[in-house]
């Protein structure tokens, strides 16, 4: 896999602490409720609610215990309080599990919240019927041992739902390649890019490779989403339908999405 082999949890930390997730694109004081909301409309944008809806499974989830690993702001974790799930969050950095803890308030939600790494989670095993971590486990040093850790702490028949950068989209298979011939970048550091410069680490993986990095689960199921302009040309080029991106998308979007089932018998 392409990830970087200096790359150490503290490098992880110390970007995400200094850079939350979208926080430099929010003209709000951070944790305010002008803060989520804006933040809320830019992430519906690329997964509208609906689509939120069906990924997570939210309405399903009532009385269930829930995890969210790198749990960020707390959006999707406050979509499972919302319908009633039991929901802890674990993230890298305090300013995330700060900011989690201020969404949660504001919206008088309940929650557990945790700084905590992803391949040495504070739980015990079998504690959480579904476990989900989106754009996460890509990021962390050790991504097997992160995706080991989560298999560990599901309960037998408990759902995971998870997403990853897509190695077969058209970011990483047309424009970063022409990127890469225009500015010298290696094509690994326009992939930490999308997330800001100074990004220590960000894999990709195709549908084989998650498959196999997933293959202790039962029941896979694998998609892609999310096309963009900005994903096929430079920024400001000619603006291409947005209904035509829609079609290609399952096959080359950014985002690639797994849906699976700890097994209930051990292997």
């Amino acid at each position: 896999m392409s990830a970087l082999p200096t790359v150490q949890i503290e490098d992880v930390r110390s970007f995400w602490e200094a850079n939350p997730l979208s926080a430099a694109s929010i003209p709000f004081a951070r944790g305010s409720p002008e803060y989520f909301a804006y933040y809320d409309a830019l992430r519906e944008v690329n997964e509208p609610l609906a689509f939120s809806y069906q990924l997570h499974e939210y309405s399903a989830c009532k009385g269930k215990a829930v995890l969210d690993v790198g749990c960020g702001n707390g959006y999707v974790l406050s979509k499972y309080a919302q319908e009633g799930a039991d929901v802890s969050g674990v993230d890298l950095t305090p300013t995330a599990i700060a900011l989690c803890q201020q969404r949660f308030d504001l919206l008088g939600l309940r929650g557990h919240f945790n700084v905590a790494n992803a391949e040495d989670l504070p739980f015990a095993e079998a504690t959480f019927d579904y476990v989900c971590s989106m754009g996460v486990l890509h990021h962390t040093p050790n991504t097997t041992k992160a995706v080991a850790e989560i298999h560990r702490v599901l309960k037998p028949g408990g759902r995971l739902i998870v997403m990853f950068y897509h190695r077969n989209s058209a970011l990483y298979r047309l424009k970063f390649p022409m990127q890469r011939l225009l500015s010298g970048k290696p094509l690994q550091q326009l992939v930490n890019e999308v997330d800001g410069i100074g990004n220590p680490k960000g894999d990709v993986y195709s549908k084989t490779e998650l498959a196999h990095l997933l293959r202790d689960f039962d029941h896979l199921e694998l998609f892609a989403g999310l096309l963009q302009n900005w994903m096929v040309v430079p920024r400001g080029s000619r603006f291409i339908p947005e209904a035509l991106l829609r079609r290609f998308e399952k096959r080359w979007g950014w985002f690639l999405y797994a849906k699976a089932n700890k097994p209930v018998t051990a292997l």
